[in-house]
C-alpha cells in the first residue's frame, strides 16, 4: 500500500517534533519559570499580540508567540495557522477578552483569559507560558474550554 506524500510529510513532521520534544524537555523543565507580578503584563502583552495578529490575518507575528516546542511540532506559520482555524477558531476575533490573571503551575504560569467569541459563545482559554532567555516569554500551549451552560 502506498500513502499519499502529504500523509507521509505529515508523519515526518508529527516524528520530528516528537524527537525535538524530548530533547528540548529537560531544557525547558530546568529553566527558570517562576513569574513575579510584573511578568503578568509582559504574558498579557504577548497573548494580545498573538490575538491582534490572528484577527489581522498576520500568522508570521501570531507564529512569532509561540514557544520554540509549539513551533517545532508545527514547523511553519502555514502549517499553525491551519491548526487554529481548525482547533481554536475562538481566538480569531473575538469579539471581547479579559485577562483572569495569572496562576503558578509545576509546569510553570499559566495565563486565564475569558474570550468572547464572535457567534456569541463564551470561552476559557488557559495559556501556559514558557519563559526563554532573558525576559521574553512565549506561549507553550492553549487549553480552549467552552465555559459550563454553554451550548456545543
Amino acid at each position: 500500500m502506498r500513502f499519499p506524500s502529504s500523509i507521509m510529510i505529515r508523519i515526518a513532521f508529527s516524528i520530528r517534533a516528537a524527537c525535538l520534544a524530548l530533547l528540548l524537555a529537560p531544557l525547558l523543565a530546568t529553566a527558570d519559570q517562576s513569574s513575579t507580578p510584573s511578568d503578568a503584563g509582559a504574558m498579557e502583552a504577548v497573548i494580545s499580540r498573538q490575538l491582534s495578529a490572528f484577527a489581522q490575518g498576520d500568522s508570521n507575528t501570531a507564529y512569532a508567540q509561540a514557544s520554540p516546542l509549539i513551533q517545532a511540532m508545527f514547523p511553519n506559520h502555514e502549517i499553525f495557522m491551519a491548526m487554529v482555524r481548525d482547533g481554536y477558531s475562538a481566538l480569531i476575533r473575538p469579539s471581547k477578552v479579559d485577562f483572569l490573571g495569572v496562576k503558578q503551575t509545576p509546569d510553570g504560569p499559566v495565563v486565564g483569559v475569558k474570550v468572547f467569541a464572535r457567534d456569541g459563545s463564551l470561552w476559557l482559554a488557559a495559556y501556559q507560558m514558557v519563559r526563554e532567555t532573558g525576559e521574553d516569554w512565549r506561549i507553550n500551549g492553549c487549553r480552549l474550554t467552552r465555559y459550563a451552560g454553554e451550548p456545543t
